[in-house]
């Protein structure tokens, strides 16, 4: 297990600068610590020198997109929690159902995105 539960940390993948620097705030005001990636290809060299708790991944991007951060990251670590955030619609999309995703709408809502990762991170801890 790469995650240290202890002090949960996150990180964040936007290509867009200032989501991913309002996501790195929002995150901090939930009182986790945040690294933040602006491309897939950065973020997952980050994973390769961090611990990660969960990885917040934006679904479209240049170059890699959240389901190609996602798929990059199983092969790392099959149980990271992973929630895709996107104003893309996803239903109907099997990756959105894997154990272990989920998707945020954007705008993101804080109480929402709050559930959710403390979802996900319980559920990591108990695996």
């Amino acid at each position: 297990m790469k995650a240290t539960s202890q002090d949960p940390r996150i990180l964040l993948v936007d290509d867009n600068t200032v989501v991913r620097d309002m996501l790195v705030d929002l995150v901090a005001s939930l009182g986790y610590r945040a690294d933040a990636a602006a491309s897939g290809q950065e973020a997952l060299e980050l994973f390769d020198r961090g611990q990660y708790s969960l990885v917040l991944t934006d679904l479209l991007m240049p170059g890699m997109n959240g389901w190609d951060v996602l798929a990059a990251l199983r092969q790392r670590d099959a149980h990271i929690p992973v929630v895709i955030v996107t104003g893309s619609p996803v239903a109907g999309d099997p990756r959105a159902f894997q154990p272990g995703v989920a998707v945020q709408k954007k705008p993101v809502d804080v109480t929402g995105l709050d559930a959710t990762i403390k979802r996900m991170l319980h559920a990591r801890l108990a695996v």
